[in-house]
């Protein structure tokens, strides 16, 4: 069986834009905030922790948050690791997220630092 056999993902995907908030620069990399909305979790806040890849240039790791608050007052939380491959001011960025609904996520990310915006896409991972 092939990997992207294995790898299941719900047939909803849900799209939305991130406001970048922040970018603070650490001796191990840097952090970022962003901030949005996006439909059944409404107001979100990411913050990512960048790890450089020592060996290869434009691209590493990272670990990250990501809090939640619905109209309705329910909250969540998710927890964040995945990779990134940069090319100037344009990035891509892929993360699985094991989030407090019980509903493992995986996403992918393109980020334009000039424009200070993330689009983000999502989809649960079918269990």
């Amino acid at each position: 069986m092939s990997l992207a056999d294995q790898l299941k993902l719900e047939d909803e995907t849900n799209s939305f834009e991130l406001k970048i908030t922040s970018i603070t620069q650490n001796p191990e990399g840097p952090q970022v905030n962003a901030t949005g909305t996006v439909g059944r979790y409404g107001k979100v806040w990411l913050t990512y922790n960048f790890v450089p890849n020592p060996t290869q240039e434009n691209m590493g790791s990272f670990v990250g948050i990501g809090r939640t608050l619905a109209e309705d007052g329910v909250q969540h939380e998710g927890r964040r690791r995945g990779v990134y491959i940069g090319d100037g001011v344009i990035g891509t960025v892929y993360s699985l997220d094991d989030v407090s609904d019980g509903a493992p996520n995986f996403c992918i990310e393109q980020w334009d630092l000039s424009k200070e915006t993330i689009q983000l896409q999502f989809s649960r991972i079918e269990k």
